[in-house]
């Protein structure tokens, strides 16, 4: 055939119009294909978090007028944009606003909220009032009930050492009820006296200090950081001027094996080893950390204070098994990723989903196979109080 003067043989152009839309086909499978997976992974985390167990709202103090997702202001009805610091139930367009409803009566009412909400909570992640007045632990499977899950329930511990009941009388006391005092700095100490200052003001910690105490049942022979701590708070409570924690300063070693008394430290490091340390002092009272389950190593003080459970969530391409794993966390480390300029942002960025595929695939016990997998980390239960660290600094490959 002859078109303007060229041949054209008509096999071949019927043969490359065929094959073109053989491979348009291919694509507009592939585009839908890959589409469905983003649609059923988002289906699948939704009913994952859907399927926790939520906070019973009869526990809820009937006058909170306001839902949680209102855009109201509580107090002049304009558009709000702050939540309250405290309840997170009630949201105000300005500080004056916050201010006349607090006067108003929110104060009072805010505080029975957070107290009911916050052992309500805690019920709702397994713990349940025992006979005696203390908490216990339900065995309630933590786990997402869509597409087939291999997740263990949480164990619950035989012993509880500290009750809940009581840290939460200690979380909610007025300690620490005296004005700031200053550590001096001994000599490249900078790092160690922030994080002294963050633990001597750290409400429930310091209310176990100065109440109830721990040098009294101490059963360390030898140098104890509690104890040395708690004399620290008890300083820091009576004294007006700044003075020198050399008594922690000089026995660095015995918090942190690194660590060392005249050097520049991470504060970041040095916290970790004092949680820590002043855990496996609590942990010594019952025998030490081997002698205590796992499960009971949650319930001690320092865990109703700084302790929390993460979980990671993998759910399989292929057979949409979901697989969970709890892990405990004493603080959150997060990183800073492209443009993120807020912490939100950067917890956003923690807790997104992670598509694993080519060498990073996951081993699939259903499908017996190295398969690709979507992953997410989130908090499952939240510390009390949380601690979180940001991670300013990225390592390069040249």
């Amino acid at each position: 055939m002859h078109v303007g003067g060229i041949t054209v043989d008509l096999n071949w152009l019927l043969q490359f119009i065929f094959t073109v839309f053989v491979i348009g086909l291919g694509l507009l499978h592939l585009v839908k294909n890959t589409a469905s997976k983003y649609f059923e992974v988002d289906a699948n985390f939704e009913a994952a978090e859907s399927n926790h167990t939520a906070i019973d709202p009869s526990i809820i103090n009937q006058d909170m007028e306001v839902e949680e997702d209102s855009c109201l202001c509580g107090n002049c009805g304009s558009f709000g944009t702050k939540k309250c610091s405290r309840c997170k139930s009630v949201r105000y367009c300005s500080q004056r606003c916050q201010e006349a409803h607090w006067k108003a009566g929110h104060k009072l009412k805010c505080k029975d909220f957070k107290l009911n909400s916050s052992q309500t909570a805690r019920s709702n992640f397994g713990f349940k009032p025992s006979g005696g007045g203390s908490k216990s632990f339900s065995s309630i499977a933590l786990a997402p009930a869509c597409g087939v899950s291999n997740s263990k329930p949480i164990k619950k511990p035989g012993k509880v050492l500290f009750p809940y009941d009581e840290f939460i009388k200690l979380f909610n006391s007025d300690k620490p009820g005296f004005s700031p005092c200053g550590l001096l700095n001994c000599g490249n100490s900078c790092f160690a006296n922030v994080v002294l200052q963050c633990l001597t003001y750290t409400r429930p910690l310091v209310a176990y200090l100065l109440n109830k105490g721990h040098q009294t049942e101490c059963r360390r022979n030898d140098w104890c950081f509690l104890c040395v701590f708690q004399s620290h708070v008890e300083r820091a409570s009576q004294s007006t001027l700044p003075f020198s924690p050399i008594n922690i300063l000089s026995r660095l070693p015995n918090i942190g094996g690194n660590l060392g008394y005249g050097r520049q430290e991470d504060a970041h490091e040095f916290m970790r080893f004092a949680i820590d340390t002043m855990q496996s002092v609590c942990l010594d009272e019952f025998g030490g950390e081997k002698a205590v389950e796992p499960a009971s190593q949650e319930t001690t003080i320092i865990q109703h204070i700084f302790g929390g459970r993460l979980q990671s969530q993998v759910i399989c391409a292929k057979c949409n098994k979901i697989s969970n794993q709890f892990e405990n966390m004493m603080d959150l480390t997060v990183e800073i990723h492209g443009d993120a300029a807020s912490l939100e942002e950067c917890l956003d960025q923690f807790t997104d989903k992670e598509w694993l595929h080519g060498e990073n695939m996951y081993k699939c016990d259903r499908c017996n196979d190295y398969v690709k997998a979507w992953k997410r980390l989130t908090i499952q239960r939240a510390p009390n109080v949380l601690t979180i660290a940001l991670k300013r600094f990225q390592w390069e490959v040249w």
